[in-house]
């Protein structure tokens, strides 16, 4: 090759560059990417993701897949094997944080906090199909994200499609405080303010302290995820799905306000038994009956 040659190979290559990067920013900007940016935006805003805490994933529907299929790669990443196979989201993709991002950045990193991921026909292992620029991978909790999702699919009719998870510091506190039971926790939340029981009826899971990105608790999310919208893990935050990232944001808005509400009683003296600390029973059955809401009577 001559000068000229290599010349004209540089500036191909740097026009191809330049317009995949022009091609990743527009991704960026569909409605369902900036809602899930903005989701984790508000909750930094509100101290939920010190440092690179938290992360999240959203699995895509039909209509989403097809708004960002013109972004995806054309030559898609190596296939890497899950620790546990997720059979019921075979084919899937899914859009998620990358490991060590910070929540916060999210917006102004890209393509390389953000990725978008695909499952193979069985649901066994999984390859970037769009992000983690710069050499990134998806959040450690990946495994346990998509067995939620699976978990979540399965008991909404593949309604839920969002996994969000934050640090609120008055929720980690709370866990350390309460007895480690869905019954406690659940009792500890709805009692503490009357908004909690209309975001959660079911009641919330709880996860005793596991090493976080492990496949055991992953297993163990997944299993409180079949039965909760929100699950406590001890020492380490609140895990909320929903419909889409309102509905997770919301959810987690409400769990949060709800730990703080209930440290500041026990700051001031307040007892759980203590009527003035508590929403009583037939308010609870009354707000969800109001609201034709299903109050999870076995754990009150």
């Amino acid at each position: 090759m001559g000068f000229l040659d290599d010349a004209l190979a540089v500036g191909r290559s740097t026009v191809a560059s330049a317009q995949k990067t022009v091609a990743k920013a527009g991704a960026l900007h569909l409605d369902f990417v900036s809602e899930f940016i903005a989701m984790a935006e508000r909750g930094a805003a509100l101290g939920w993701h010190e440092a690179h805490g938290g992360n999240a994933s959203l699995w895509l529907t039909d209509e989403q897949r097809t708004a960002i299929a013109p972004f995806l790669e054309t030559e898609p990443g190596e296939w890497t094997m899950l620790q546990q196979p997720v059979s019921d989201m075979a084919g899937e993709i899914v859009l998620v944080t990358a490991a060590g991002c910070r929540m916060d950045g999210l917006k102004a990193a890209g393509a390389r906090a953000l990725g978008v991921i695909e499952l193979d026909i069985s649901g066994s292992a999984w390859r970037t199909v769009f992000g983690f620029d710069g050499g990134g991978r998806p959040t450690s909790e990946l495994n346990g994200h998509l067995l939620i999702l699976e978990a979540r699919g399965k008991a909404t009719d593949r309604r839920s499609r969002i996994v969000y998870h934050a640090h609120p510091t008055a929720a980690i506190v709370l866990g350390k405080l309460i007895d480690g039971d869905d019954a406690s926790v659940s009792n500890c939340f709805w009692r503490a303010m009357t908004e909690t029981v209309m975001v959660v009826p079911e009641g919330v899971g709880y996860v005793g302290p596991m090493v976080p990105g492990s496949l055991d608790l992953a297993k163990a999310s997944a299993e409180k995820a079949a039965l909760y919208a929100a699950v406590l893990w001890a020492s380490h935050g609140i895990l909320s799905t929903g419909p889409t990232c309102e509905d997770a944001f919301q959810r987690m808005e409400v769990l949060a306000k709800a730990a703080e509400v209930r440290v500041s009683c026990r700051q001031c003296g307040l007892s759980a038994s203590d009527y003035r600390a508590s929403v009583p029973d037939d308010v609870l059955r009354g707000i969800c009956k109001q609201l034709g809401l299903s109050l999870n009577e076995q754990l009150l």
